[in-house]
C-alpha cells in the first residue's frame, strides 16, 4: 500500500505538528502490519517514536492521535505507543483493483544487465538462476512504477568463443561453409542432428583436453583470438556467426520462461567504438590510474593500474593495486566493464550503433560498429553467403536510425552477477568514484548471489540418462557442483524438458483421458511455474541444490502449490456457475455492497494482497527478491486454511454465500495476476 502509507505519513505529520508543535516529517511516521487482523489492516508505532522528542509516554502519546482522520481509513485504535488502522474494506479493495497502492510512474530509467551467457555453447542451469533473478527484479520494479531498460550483455571476442571455435577448426577439421550447415540443418530439425548449441557444448568440453595434449595446441587458442581480434578472416566469420547463433539459443531457451530483453550490448563494439578509449582518457585525466615504468622494481611494470589500497573496499588488502591495461597494451576484463559501465548512465560521451537482431521470437535491438565484420541479410539462411556488406555482425537485420530507441543513460544501474564477481563489481564501482562520479558509483549496485547446485537425487537421474558422469568424489558430497568445463553439467533446455516430462506424467496419472494437447499446455505451465518459483523461494546467498522432486510438489513451499492454489479458486467459482448460483463480480459496485459481510478470516486472505507493494518494495531494496515469493505462498495457505474451515457453495445465508463467493473470486484474481505479473508464473486453466 505504497500510496496509501505515503498519504498517511503525510497526514499524521501534520497533525503531529498541530497537536504537539513538533515538525515530523512524513518519512519519519514509521508504517507495519499487525501479526492479525483483529489488530488492524495497518500499525504505525508512532507513539514510540516520538516519545523520546516529546518526553512523553507513547501510550499518551498514540492516544491523543486516535482522532486524526486519515484517508481510506475507518477506525483507528490505540495500543500502548500503536495506532492499529482499520481500514475502509470497499476503498481498500477498490484502490488494490484499480493499481493506485502503487506510483503510476516514477521519474527516472533503472538498467538491469542480466543472464550474459558466453555465447559458446547452451546455457545451462547456473544461469536459469541469474535470468530468473534479473527478470524477476525487472517485474518487481515495473510493478513500483519504475521505468526499467533490460540489458544481456554478450561477451563475443572472449576465450570462451575462441576454445569452440578452435573445436571446429582443430578437432573437428570444420570449416566455415560446414559450420553453417551445421547451424541451418539443426534449424531446419528433423535431420538427426543435435540442436548447434548442443553440439557446442560437447565440443567445448572436449577442447581443454585437447589443450593439454602439447603445447602446439595451446597455441591455438592464442592464434584463434588474434584472427578474431583482426576481424576479416574466416576464423573471425566463423567466431561471429558462432556467438550471433548460440545468442539465438539463448533467447530461445530463455523465451521458454518468458524471460526477455530490449538490447544486447556486445563486448566488441566496446572497443572498436572507442568505448574503452574514452574512458581510458577520463582515468587518467583524474589520475585514478597511473603508469608503472618498465624499468620499476614492481610486478606490475609496464602497466597502467588502479591504486586501490587507500579505499574503503580495499584498505589492508596486501595486494590492493589492480593492473586495467597490461604491459602488452591489452585492457582487462574489469577495464571494459568501466567503460560498458560508464555508458550505462550515459557519462561517456558516446554511444553504440544499434540494429534489429535478427531474432524469431520477439524484436530486440544489438549494438554494432562501423567496423564490424560479416552482416547477415534479413531472412536469409547462414550458409547462403548473403552477407550485405562488410560491416555489422552476424545474425543483424537493417534498421532505421530514426527507429532506433535510446539505450542507456540510465539513473540506476543493477548488474546481476553470481558473487564470485563482487571484487571485479567493487573495482568498477570505485573506477567511477575515482572518476569523480560519485553519485553514480553509490547507484551501481552489483545483485549477487550464490551458484545452483543439483541435489544427488537429482545428479543421479541425470546420469542415468547419460548427460553428467559424476566420480565417487562427486556423489560423495552433499550436493553436485557443476563444471562446464569438466562436462559436468546440466543444459538448461534439458532441465526444463524433464521437469515437462514430469509435470505431464503427473497428469496423466491424475486425468488419463485428458488430450495430449492439454496435458501439453499444463505440463508447460507447471514446469515453468516449478522451476521460477525454486530459483526465487531462496535467498541469493543461499545455494540452490536444485531437486526435481521438491520444484514439482503439489504441496509446500512450490510454484504448483500457489498454482494449485489459485486454480482450485477458480474451481469453486465454475461449480457455483454451474449451479446457477450468481458469482459477485470482483468490480466496484459488488465490493461495495458485500465489504461489510466478509468473514474477518476472508478479509485476512485478503490484506495479504494489500501488503504487496510493500513487501515488494521492501524487497527491491533488499534485494531480497524471495520476500514477495514468500508473501504468495503465505496468501495461498491462508486460502487453503479458509477455505477448509469455512463452506462457500453450501453455506446457507444468500449474504454470507455472496461474500464468501466474492472472497474467492477476488483471491484468484489477485493471485494470478500477482503470479504472472511478478514472479512470471503462469497459471494453467485446470490442474
Amino acid at each position: 500500500m505504497l500510496t496509501a502509507v505515503g498519504t498517511w505519513q503525510s497526514e499524521l505529520a501534520k497533525a503531529i505538528e498541530e497537536k504537539f508543535g513538533v515538525a515530523w516529517a512524513p518519512e519519519q511516521v514509521p508504517f507495519t502490519f499487525p501479526p492479525k487482523p483483529e489488530l488492524g489492516d495497518a500499525a504505525t508505532p508512532v507513539g514510540f517514536a516520538l516519545a523520546k522528542a516529546l518526553k512523553r509516554p507513547p501510550n499518551a502519546i498514540s492516544a491523543e492521535l486516535v482522532g486524526v482522520p486519515l484517508s481510506g481509513v475507518r477506525e483507528i485504535r490505540a495500543a500502548g505507543g500503536y495506532l492499529n488502522l482499520f481500514l475502509d474494506r470497499g476503498y481498500a479493495l477498490g484502490e488494490l483493483l484499480a493499481g493506485r497502492f502503487v506510483p503510476a510512474e516514477v521519474p527516472g530509467k533503472v538498467i538491469i544487465e542480466h543472464t550474459n551467457i558466453n555465447p559458446n555453447k547452451a546455457a545451462h542451469v547456473g544461469h536459469l538462476r541469474n535470468a530468473v533473478l534479473g527478470d524477476t527484479l525487472v517485474k518487481c520494479l515495473r510493478h513500483l512504477g519504475r521505468r526499467v531498460e533490460v540489458q544481456n550483455y554478450i561477451d563475443d571476442t572472449g576465450v570462451q568463443v575462441a576454445d569452440v571455435v578452435v573445436g571446429f577448426q582443430r578437432i573437428l577439421g570444420w570449416d566455415l561453409p560446414r559450420v553453417e550447415l551445421a547451424i541451418r540443418l539443426s534449424r531446419e530439425g528433423g535431420s538427426g542432428e543435435k540442436p548447434f548449441d548442443q553440439q557446442c557444448w560437447d565440443l567445448y568440453a572436449r577442447v581443454a583436453p585437447w589443450y593439454e595434449q602439447s603445447e602446439d595446441h595451446k597455441k591455438a587458442r592464442f592464434e584463434t583470438l588474434h584472427l578474431m581480434e583482426e576481424g576479416h578472416s574466416d576464423t573471425a566469420r566463423m567466431a561471429a556467426l558462432v556467438a550471433a547463433e548460440m545468442v539465438r539459443c539463448h533467447l530461445k531457451t530463455m523465451d521458454r520462461l518468458g524471460i526477455r530483453y530490449d538490447v544486447l550490448p556486445h563486448e566488441s563494439d566496446i572497443l572498436k567504438i572507442g568505448f574503452w578509449a574514452a574512458c581510458f582518457e577520463k582515468l587518467k585525466a583524474s589520475q585514478a590510474v597511473h603508469f608503472v615504468p618498465p624499468d620499476a622494481d614492481d610486478k606490475n611494470h609496464g602497466c597502467w593500474v588502479m591504486g586501490l589500497a587507500e579505499t574503503a573496499d580495499f584498505k589492508g588488502m596486501s595486494d590492493a593495486d589492480k593492473i586495467i591495461v597490461r604491459s602488452n597494451g591489452t585492457v582487462t576484463y574489469v577495464g571494459k566493464d568501466m567503460a560498458y559501465q560508464l555508458w550505462k548512465f550515459g557519462l561517456l560521451g558516446r554511444d553504440f550503433h544499434y540494429r534489429a537482431f535478427d531474432n524469431p521470437l520477439y524484436p530486440i535491438w544489438t549494438t554494432c560498429s562501423t567496423a564490424d565484420a560479416v552482416i547477415l541479410a534479413s531472412g536469409a539462411s547462414p550458409e547462403s553467403g548473403a552477407y550485405r556488406s562488410d560491416s555489422g555482425r552476424a545474425g543483424m537485420t537493417g534498421a532505421t536510425p530514426a527507429s532506433t530507441p535510446h539505450f542507456g543513460g540510465g539513473d540506476t544501474v543493477i548488474n546481476v552477477i553470481d558473487v564470485r564477481q563482487s571484487y571485479l563489481q567493487k573495482i568498477v564501482k570505485e573506477g567511477l568514484r575515482q572518476m569523480g562520479y560519485g553519485e553514480q558509483a553509490d547507484r551501481s549496485v552489483h545483485f549477487a548471489y550464490e551458484m545452483v547446485a543439483l541435489s544427488q537425487k537429482t545428479a543421479a537421474e541425470f546420469e542415468r540418462s547419460g548427460q553428467i558422469r559424476l566420480s565417487e568424489e562427486d556423489k560423495a558430497r552433499p550436493y553436485v557442483e557443476m563444471s562446464g568445463r569438466k562436462g559436468l553439467g546440466v543444459q538448461a533446455d534439458a532441465l526444463l524438458d524433464l521437469l515437462v516430462e514430469k509435470a505431464g506424467a503427473e497428469i496423466r496419472k491424475r486425468e488419463p483421458d485428458l488430450a495430449e494437447e492439454e496435458v501439453a499446455g499444463r505440463s508447460r505451465a507447471l514446469a515453468i511455474g516449478a522451476l521460477r518459483y525454486y530459483m526465487v523461494k531462496y535467498g541469493r546467498t543461499a545455494v540452490i541444490p536444485f531437486d526435481f522432486e521438491q520444484a514439482l510438489a503439489f504441496e509446500g513451499d512450490t510454484g504448483p502449490y500457489l498454482q494449485y492454489a489459485c486454480v482450485r479458486a477458480e474451481a469453486i467459482l465454475r461449480k457455483a456457475a454451474e449451479q446457477g448460483i450468481a458469482v459477485p463480480g470482483t468490480d466496484g459496485a459488488s465490493i461495495a455492497d458485500l465489504a461489510g459481510a466478509f468473514d474477518e478470516e476472508g478479509w485476512a486472505v485478503l490484506t495479504m494482497f494489500l501488503r504487496v507493494p510493500v513487501q515488494v518494495r521492501a524487497a527491491v531494496e533488499g534485494l531480497d527478491l524471495n520476500l514477495v515469493a514468500r508473501q504468495f505462498y503465505e496468501a495461498a495457505q491462508a486460502f487453503h486454511a479458509y477455505y477448509h474451515h469455512f463452506p462457500v457453495l453450501q453455506e446457507p445465508d444468500e449474504q454470507k454465500r455472496r461474500a464468501r463467493l466474492l472472497t474467492v473470486a477476488l483471491f484468484a484474481k489477485l493471485l494470478r495476476q500477482g503470479l504472472r505479473d511478478l514472479l512470471g508464473i503462469p497459471v494453467p486453466e485446470r490442474m
